[in-house]
């Protein structure tokens, strides 16, 4: 199936199979490696992106459900030139991660919040 939405403010077409998670239409169709898999169950929150300005777990979604959606993810809330989101900057200034593996899970949530 053929499914539009905007990632990043850009309008992209993932032509993926009914059962496509929004998680793996953002990291393997889209190639938007910076939201990871971490639980499998909607838990821990790593997958985090924003759907039209909500923090969402894309692994609990399917991404027919975001049809026509306004996704964000990681890589698309620092500015084209490269600087930090304040929350980014505050996470970087704070040491706010561990491995760093769910950090961007945590940005997002934080900027939800």
């Amino acid at each position: 199936m053929q499914v539009s939405l905007s990632v990043n403010g850009r309008a992209v077409n993932v032509d993926a199979p009914p059962n496509t998670l929004l998680v793996t239409a953002i990291r393997e169709h889209l190639q938007l490696t910076g939201t990871h898999v971490g639980c499998d169950t909607a838990q821990c929150g790593a997958c985090t992106v924003h759907m039209n300005g909500r923090a969402v777990k894309s692994c609990n979604i399917l991404l027919a459900q975001a049809a026509g959606a306004d996704i964000t993810t990681i890589e698309g809330i620092a500015q084209p030139d490269g600087t930090l989101h304040p929350m980014q900057a505050a996470f970087k200034e704070c040491h706010g991660l561990q491995c760093g593996f769910c950090t961007p899970g945590m940005v997002m949530s934080a900027i939800d919040l």
